[in-house]
This record gives structure tokens, sequence and C-alpha cells, in this order.
């Protein structure tokens, strides 16, 4: 390859590649600092006949949303312990930016059998957004029908964190635009048109699993819910759906949005009367 011809794979290549570290974390440092945006302070008091009239559950949870999602994306204005948060996100970038090294041999690592790749697709599809929303949906129809708050509680912060990584995901698969590992011999080459970077099966599997270990659930079941999540996870570099950067990103992104969910969750009960 002449020198030209590597200078311009160094652009294509890495260059796209750094920005996407960046981007990850620019927004996986919203959930390392627990900073507290000025919209999840209590609401002033109301009249009775006010939150009667006007408030409603799903009004609150739109504005809580729209609160989690500029605590997420303001995150690195804000300071983590008196230094940068993006500091705090330097082992997150350092293990990304190797896996991006060596995603293209990485993808031929595996057998890559037709039994392989069938397989490792039906059991992706438990991370699949429907069968997700079916399951926090699940919690919060028992918690409500058996009365446990708690179990609605968990159900209805796993949804929380659910949207939140779906629309935190969505984002960053515009902005980079990375193919997948099937596109284009493998390449994995950023800002061409495609979704692979980051895996939202990844990233909302584990954002779900996060909630779930911060509740009161058995341990039992939150050891479960976790390897149900690297299960999945895996599954995706199995199916040649994503790269295994792809995978690591989306996951450790997951875990920090279902942890900056569970916590705010718990400041909001704290903070009822």
């Amino acid at each position: 390859m002449s020198k030209l011809g590597t200078e311009r794979w160094r652009l294509n290549k890495v260059g796209p590649a750094l920005l996407a570290l960046v981007l990850l974390c620019l927004c996986a440092t919203g959930v390392f600092g627990q900073a507290t945006d000025e919209s999840s302070q209590p609401a002033p008091p109301v009249a009775p006949q006010q939150i009667i009239v006007k408030d409603s559950a799903s009004k609150r949870f739109r504005q809580t949303l729209w609160s989690d999602q500029k605590a997420i994306w303001t995150s690195p204005f804000h300071l983590n312990d008196g230094r940068p948060a993006t500091i705090a996100a330097l082992p997150l970038i350092a293990g990304t930016a190797a896996l991006i090294a060596t995603d293209q041999d990485a993808a031929k690592w595996l057998p890559n059998t037709p039994y392989q790749v069938k397989w490792s697709k039906r059991v992706s599809q438990i991370g699949a957004i429907y069968t997700l929303g079916g399951v926090v949906g699940g919690f919060m129809l028992v918690g409500k029908k058996k009365d446990e708050p708690e179990i609605f509680n968990t159900g209805r912060s796993s949804a929380r964190a659910l949207i939140n990584a779906v629309i935190v995901n969505y984002s960053l698969k515009y902005i980079t635009a990375r193919e997948r590992p099937i596109d284009n011999d493998g390449q994995g080459r950023f800002w061409k048109g495609g979704d692979s970077f980051p895996s939202g099966h990844s990233m909302e599997s584990w954002a779900i699993a996060t909630v779930i270990a911060r509740s009161k659930s058995p341990m039992w079941f939150k050891i479960t819910t976790c390897a149900v999540a690297t299960a999945v996870s895996l599954s995706r570099w199995g199916a040649q759906r994503h790269f295994p950067s792809d995978i690591l990103a989306g996951g450790v992104m997951g875990g920090l949005i279902g942890n900056f969910v569970a916590t705010r969750a718990n400041e909001d009960r704290m903070a009822r009367p």
C-alpha cells in the first residue's frame, strides 16, 4: 500500500473511530458523576386541586425522560469529584479503541457457520426492544395486581432506563453511521451510512439488568438477569450483527444509564413526603 493510500485509510478508519469514542465518552460520562440536574429537584408545593386536574402520570413520566436526557447529553460540562468528567471514562475509551483496532479480525475469529448465526440470532431476540418492553410491562402489571410497590417501581425504573437507552442508542447510531460486520467485507468503517455502533441490544439489556441489580430483587434473579444480558450481548457477535467494540460500548453505556436511572429513582422516592 502506498503512503498516500495508507494516509487515506487512516483518515477513513481511525479518524471517525476516534470521533466515535469522543461521542461515546460524552454520553457515558453523564452517568459517572451523579450530578443533579435542576429539573430533578422536588417540585414546589402545588394546590391539591391543581394536582388532580392538571397533573398526570404520563406527563410526569415525559418530564422525567426529558430531565434524564438533558442530564446525559449535557454531562460533559459537569465536573466529577473536581475533575473533568471525561477523565472517568478513559478506561472505557481505551478499551473500545483497542477493540476497534482489532474488530475486522475479530469478526473472523468465530466459525461463523450457519448454525452459529441462526442460534445467535434467536438468543439475541431476548434483547429486542419489543421483548424487553414486554418484560418491564410485566413487572409493572404484576406489581400493580399484587399491590407490590417494589416490583412496580422496579418495572417503572426499568421502562425509564429502556427508553433512555433507546434514545441515546439511536442518536449515536445516526451520528457514527458505522458499517455492520456483514457490510462491505467487514471493514466496519464509520460515517458510511450504517447503524452498527453501538449495539442497541447490548445497551438496552444492560440498562434494565443494572436497574434490577440495584433493586431489592432476590440475588438469584439479579444474577440471572445479568447472565441473560451477557448472553444477549455476545449473541450479537455470533450473529454477525456487531463488532466486539460495538458490544462493549453498548453494554457499558447501558449499565451506566441503568445506574443513573436507579440512582435518580431512589432520590425521587426519598424526596417524596
